[in-house]
């Protein structure tokens, strides 16, 4: 048979075919296009979350260093009495001389980053440097620190806040001539009559922190910038003693009420991914910036391949296709006919071979336990579904599962299905495009039952927080005597998930738990809010305190109380407890001089790792962060 005679006598073929060459092209675009915009979009997450990390590594390196100079020559500054009697003194021995300059000279030798440190005392018209005998005032070598302690004396008020000055000097040494780019820190104090006498400068090698922060990376710009926006390092060297250009950089950052943060703006104009971290405590800012140029040219390089690949796959897929379509064919007829006479497949007469095949497969999965489980629930059950399902017993009692996530997708509920089926046996099946069903048959739903079955549920809820990291509420239908009565069950199970995702998540509620809660509540809801509110404010400092024996208290369900107590108060009752004890341990910090960890005993965690974290979630900083913080607004 040629190949003309096989596409004019056989129609079924051709159609193959052409359907096979079509749905080949499409697919294979299709699919590229996905690949494509998946491969891109995880490059540029990948770039992007690289370059958070990079940022955080490099910013941890810039913290712990420039906090370890400024706390060791602080100490140095305000405690240490050689360097006091320098800075005091009017008239000052050279054996105080000398000892001040082998104190700094160590102290500059610790920190790789420190190139030179000046003590300066205008009272002695002196300064000592580390690197150079003393010298007057107006001698000095460095004349750009002279401007600078003389400007930090001028604008005193606005500087007296700011720890990091930028600044570029060029001076003379032994004859060799320097030129540097200085990070300065003043540490200095106005006398009563408002000047200032001495202070110590100490001078950081911008070179030296930038290479430090940016050996590994030639990509992103990285910037430090000081609390008024002047960059006091930049790993291009361009910005360094600039102001931050005031534009949606400097306003996105500003603005930002996080520590850390990222989004999409320009830097000298270039479109650009831009990531922070601020370091309020020693007032400066971190920042990233990796332009869109740089990531784009990675995700068409890459594309670039993608498409090569699918161009060849497709074009052999074309030729593929018509060659394998006549095989294909051939054995699908004869499957067929095995199909129509196999007995255990329902004989589908008069209608072509693709219709059968559709026919057939719907047959089949009529006949799948999860297909039966879906048709009893609906009351549109087949004779064979009790045997079939092996329901042996008296009693029926129906579960409603959804997932406290409202995106949750078909392939979720289908993994929450497996759980369920491997690890309590009992049959179910998707019933909606949010929900799972099951049946559980018994001869008896007695209290001793009952309680296993909320046990396995409990239990079951955890497994799926352990293997899936959701939560999902489960309602509990009514006990019925026949599969026709399921379908009422499963409504009454829909109910109760329903009522139990409004009170709250992981939540497995009865429906008759329901109705005796509404009953019991029905003209009473704010006293008993009231009363909920006052045993927690009575009770939440205890270790052993759980909202299990709110519910004894007040004598109504733990799920009931809790939609009470969001009905009248606006809040959740877990909330409010965490509330009582994070505004309980406030005022303890601030009051007394109790360590963290006694403070979470004393409201009522005896985790004290676990009141830490939720401490630092609920009011943006650690414990000791804000006494401190607290003690400083006090003091002022």
């Amino acid at each position: 048979m040629n190949f003309r005679k096989l596409l004019t006598n056989n129609k079924l073929l051709v159609r193959l075919i052409i359907s096979y060459l079509i749905t080949s092209i499409l697919l294979t675009s299709i699919l590229m296009a996905v690949v494509s915009y998946f491969v891109s979009s995880r490059t540029r997450a990948k770039i992007n979350e690289s370059q958070r990390d990079l940022m955080r590594q490099s910013y941890n390196t810039a913290y712990y260093a420039l906090t370890n100079i400024y706390g060791d020559f602080y100490v140095l500054w305000s405690r240490d009495e050689d360097i006091r009697r320098t800075l005091q003194g009017a008239d000052i021995s050279e054996e105080d001389i000398k000892m001040a300059s082998k104190i700094i000279d160590n102290a500059a030798f610790k920190e790789d980053l420190v190139d030179s440190v000046y003590i300066i005392n205008k009272k002695a018209n002196l300064i000592i440097s580390n690197i150079y005998p003393p010298q007057s005032i107006e001698t000095f070598y460095d004349k750009s620190s002279v401007e600078l302690f003389n400007d930090f004396e001028k604008h005193y008020n606005s500087y007296k806040n700011e720890v990091f000055f930028p600044r570029k000097t060029s001076y003379s040494i032994y004859g060799t001539k320097y030129s540097k780019d200085y990070i300065s820190i003043v540490y200095a104090a106005n006398d009563e009559d408002g000047k200032l006498d001495s202070g110590i400068i100490v001078n950081i090698d911008q070179n030296k922190l930038s290479s430090l922060l940016n050996t590994a990376n030639i990509k992103e710009i990285m910037l430090i910038a000081n609390s008024g926006g002047k960059i006091i390092s930049d790993s291009q060297g361009a910005g360094f003693a600039k102001s931050l250009p005031r534009g949606d950089i400097y306003r996105s950052i500003a603005n930002n009420q996080n520590d850390e943060d990222g989004f999409t703006g320009e830097y000298l104009g270039e479109k650009s991914f831009i990531t922070f971290k601020k370091a309020e405590n020693i007032g400066f800012v971190f920042i990233s910036i990796v332009p869109y140029s740089l990531i784009k040219a990675e995700t068409t390089q890459i594309n670039r391949i993608i498409a090569l690949f699918f161009v060849i796959a497709m074009f052999i897929s074309l030729l593929v296709s018509i060659f394998s379509a006549k095989r294909i064919y051939e054995p699908l007829d004869k499957l067929i006919k095995n199909m129509r006479e196999n007995p255990s497949i329902d004989n589908v007469v008069g209608v072509d071979e693709y219709t059968f095949l559709g026919e057939t497969y719907n047959s089949l999965i009529l006949k799948n336990v999860r297909s039966h489980v879906s048709r009893i629930f609906n009351g549109n059950y087949s004779d064979s579904a009790e045997k079939i399902l092996g329901f042996s017993k008296e009693k029926f009692l129906t579960l409603a599962i959804i997932a406290d996530d409202s995106n949750s997708s078909l392939d979720l509920l289908e993994k929450v299905l497996d759980i369920m089926e491997i690890n309590v046996k009992w049959v179910g099946a998707i019933t909606s495009s949010n929900s799972i069903s099951c049946v559980i048959n018994e001869d008896d739903f007695d209290d001793g039952k009952m309680e296993n079955i909320m046990e396995e549920l409990v239990n079951l809820q955890g497994l799926i927080v352990e293997d899936l990291d959701i939560t999902v509420s489960i309602g509990i239908g009514t006990v019925v005597n026949s599969l026709d009565s399921i379908k009422f069950s499963h409504r009454y199970a829909i109910l109760a998930v329903q009522y139990a995702m409004s009170i709250g998540e992981n939540q497995v509620v009865l429906y008759s738990e329901i109705e005796n809660s509404k009953v019991a509540a029905s003209v009473n809801k704010d006293s008993i809010a009231d009363k909920i509110e006052e045993y927690v404010l009575n009770n939440f400092t205890r270790q052993d305190f759980s909202v299990d024996e709110i519910a004894e208290e007040v004598n109504l369900s733990l799920g009931y109380i809790r939609q009470i107590f969001r009905s009248e108060k606006g809040v959740t009752l877990n909330d409010y407890i965490i509330s009582c004890r994070i505004d309980k341990a406030k005022e303890l910090l601030i009051n007394t001089d109790n360590t963290a960890k006694d403070i979470s005993e004393a409201v009522g965690y005896y985790d004290n790792r676990y009141f830490y974290t939720l401490f630092k979630k609920k009011v943006g900083m650690t414990t000791e962060e804000f006494r401190k913080l607290r003690k400083e607004e006090l003091s002022n």
